[in-house]
């Protein structure tokens, strides 16, 4: 498996965890915390990726998921720091829509359009 794979493997996996961290935006507790965390981690993951491969660095697709993944966890900052910290639940599902459609902008710049998800279905 060669790194832009690899990468385009990983930010799927982020963007599970986007689809499953829109479901409990609004709920407050651990497990809303334990999908935050599990969030950063696999963000993190795929932005050492990002820096992995020659492509993905010169990619503005890439660039441009990076910043939108960054003003959606940065939603969760409130949560992050309290269980019962307020998430604002509109500009998650506005956030949602922009990451996904920049992740599908991302794959399909990177020639691997098999990995477009159906932003209407996801």
């Amino acid at each position: 498996m060669n790194m832009v794979e690899t990468l385009v493997n990983q930010s799927r996996n982020v963007m599970d965890l986007v689809k499953q961290l829109r479901k409990v935006a609004t709920k407050k507790g651990s497990k809303r915390t334990e999908l935050i965390e599990k969030f950063t981690a696999n963000q993190h993951s795929f932005n050492v990726y990002t820096y992995a491969s020659e492509e993905a660095r010169q990619s503005k697709e890439v660039d441009h998921l990076k910043v939108k993944l960054d003003e959606f966890s940065s939603q969760f900052d409130p949560a992050r720091y309290e269980d019962d910290g307020e998430v604002n639940a509109e500009k998650i599902n506005v956030l949602y829509r922009e990451v996904l459609v920049a992740y599908n902008d991302m794959v399909v710049a990177l020639g691997y359009d098999k990995h477009v998800i159906d932003v209407e279905k996801f």
